[in-house]
């Protein structure tokens, strides 16, 4: 990729420049500078203008800003070209045009030589992005063993319970586990009246280490005890937990707790207690709303007999390229709800498939953003990345619609032709949608799309076009329109094949030489650049932040998880 990711180059503010330059002036000397890194007879100008950009850059070329780009040893063509390109606009940064502005065509090209000569290591150890790094979380841990001893007599070794109604704090996620522990300190979850004795020893921080070391002990199977029966287990009611709690009962949702292993009293009483309202959750109420205590030992006894995965594990491992299998274990936690690949079978709840990945990707970035109200979906979108999302969105657009409504055609009257033409202009004659942020309607769920007229028509959901179109709808119109709608037979959308950073790799470095590390001398060396840096810069470039067509065109199809793969990959060269 020619032109990729060159810095904000001299990444320094006019106040910074101004201030150097007067300290230079009143000294009479330059700043002390390290000798191998500039000329021995420095020329003063040119020496206050490199400790402007070492704010920055630092001394020797090489900052320690994640974002700020490694500039020693590029080429000098490169640098200056970067610089004008800030000049004169074909770049935007503020910060960078300021410091750039006033220098004159020989200045900038001192100041690209000087940096060009240094030959400073990319000592790019913070950010290497294609290996986990557990020495962050081992001090943690090692401090949450210390601070868990006094737990140890309830909840058992190493977090894992062998007392009737105490949980299994092994294995649990940390997400889950803060709240729910400063739940109990704070009095608004009862029934471990014990708990409070804690309130006031553990600090933020002890939960945190305490979080921490739990989360990665191997959880175990708590004992059934004396009053249950492995044979007694039943799956009737499993279906309706798997969708958060993961098949089996591992969850893969970082504030859902994993079933799978868990005590079964705990369980037992977990549940009665949700269902009479004892224990407030929303979608726990609705879980557990009429439940017998039959129904309700069986499931826990399911749960507790299932074997654990024990995935929080602190590992060391390097990261694989599959988006399709991200999205598909992602999807654990929607599957519950919006059906088997994200064909729901309830009525109410929407189906996924058949939705394309633009309005898919806006639709879950909305409820993550609390721009779109919904608790449930707020609940399990709130830990999804940019780039989870989009996995998200690439596995349920590429899963094929099952057409559940009946097949014969949809009668289509002279009031539903008049109702349906309004739509087709964004919603596609047939109702479905490839591209953009219009959904497809085509085979959705009837109540789903009645509901979500409703709350169009009642400003619950914002969109002016929407409710300008239903604004005359009473409410038969709008279940004849819904009705129409979901007879008629969706279509899967096409999708974007994503590109492993291998094959990228190939058409990068056909400028920026083999694996970024000998570009032309007008592009940049990208191996080892900082991984931040070079996702802000290729974005910029997505974006049109800067202005070279070339990258445009390389970069303009890329989705954020191509871009970040990408980085990664140059990253670690």
């Amino acid at each position: 990729m020619s032109h990729i990711l060159s810095a904000p180059i001299l990444l320094l503010s006019s106040a910074v420049l101004l201030v150097v330059s007067l300290t230079a002036c009143d000294s009479g000397t330059p700043p002390v500078t390290p000798a191998n890194n500039l000329p021995t007879t420095p020329i003063p100008h040119k020496t206050t203008l490199v400790a402007s950009c070492n704010s920055c850059h630092g001394i020797d070329g090489v900052g320690n800003k994640p974002d700020v780009p490694f500039i020693a040893g590029q080429h000098a063509t490169y640098l200056e070209s970067a610089m004008r390109a800030y000049l004169i606009g074909d770049r935007q940064h503020k910060t960078m045009r300021a410091a750039v502005f006033d220098l004159e065509v020989s200045e900038r090209q001192q100041l690209a030589e000087h940096f060009a000569q240094l030959n400073a290591t990319w000592a790019n150890q913070t950010d290497r992005p294609l290996r986990i790094s557990k020495a962050d979380k081992i001090r943690d841990i090692r401090a949450g063993q210390a601070l868990s001893r006094p737990c140890v007599g309830c909840h058992g070794k190493d977090g894992n319970s062998h007392k009737d109604r105490v949980p299994s704090l092994a294995g649990l996620q940390a997400e889950y586990f803060i709240p729910a522990l400063e739940s109990y300190l704070q009095g608004k979850r009862r029934g471990a009246a014990i708990m409070k004795n804690f309130k006031l020893s553990l600090s933020q921080r002890d939960i945190k280490q305490l979080a921490a070391f739990f989360a990665v002990q191997k959880r175990q199977r708590s004992p059934l005890g004396k009053h249950l029966k492995a044979s007694d287990a039943s799956d009737a009611l499993a279906r309706r937990c798997l969708g958060c709690h993961g098949s089996d009962g591992n969850s893969t949702h970082p504030a859902i707790p994993s079933l799978a292993g868990q005590n079964a009293a705990y369980l037992i009483t977990a549940m009665q207690r949700y269902r009479d309202k004892k224990r407030q959750n929303k979608m726990m109420l609705d879980a557990a709303q009429g439940l017998s205590d039959d129904a309700i030992r069986r499931n826990a006894i399911y749960f507790a007999t299932r074997a654990p995965a024990n995935r929080n594990t602190v590992k060391n491992s390097p990261i694989k390229f599959s988006p399709m299998a991200d999205g598909k274990q992602l999807a654990v936690s929607c599957n519950g709800c919006h059906g088997d690949k994200g064909n729901s079978t309830t009525p109410g709840t929407p189906r996924l498939t058949g939705l394309s990945e633009d309005y898919l990707q806006i639709a879950i970035a909305h409820y993550r953003d609390n721009k779109r109200q919904h608790a449930v979906m707020q609940l399990l979108t709130r830990y999804l990345s940019d780039t989870d999302i989009e996995k998200l969105a690439l596995y349920y657009a590429s899963q094929t619609p099952a057409n559940l409504t009946p097949a014969t055609k949809p009668e289509k009257t002279d009031s539903i032709t008049e109702l349906a033409s309004t739509c087709a202009g964004c919603h596609g004659e047939d109702g479905n949608r490839q591209k953009g942020d219009t959904p497809s309607l085509a085979g959705q769920d009837t109540d789903y799309m009645v509901t979500a007229l409703h709350a169009y028509k009642n400003d619950t959901r914002q969109h002016d076009d929407m409710k300008n179109a239903i604004l005359a709808l009473d409410k038969k119109a709008m279940r004849q329109l819904a009705d129409y709608y979901s007879r008629l037979p969706a279509q899967k959308p096409t999708v974007h094949v994503m590109e492993a950073p291998e094959i990228l790799a190939q058409k990068c470095d056909r400028c920026h030489g083999k694996g970024g590390g000998k570009p032309d001398a007008d592009k940049p060396r990208i191996a080892g650049q900082r991984q931040a840096y070079l996702i802000k810069a290729l974005l910029a470039y997505r974006n049109k932040e800067r202005q070279n067509s070339m990258m445009y065109n390389m970069v303009a199809e890329l989705s954020r998880v191509e871009i970040e793969a990408i980085a990664a990959y140059y990253a670690s060269r």
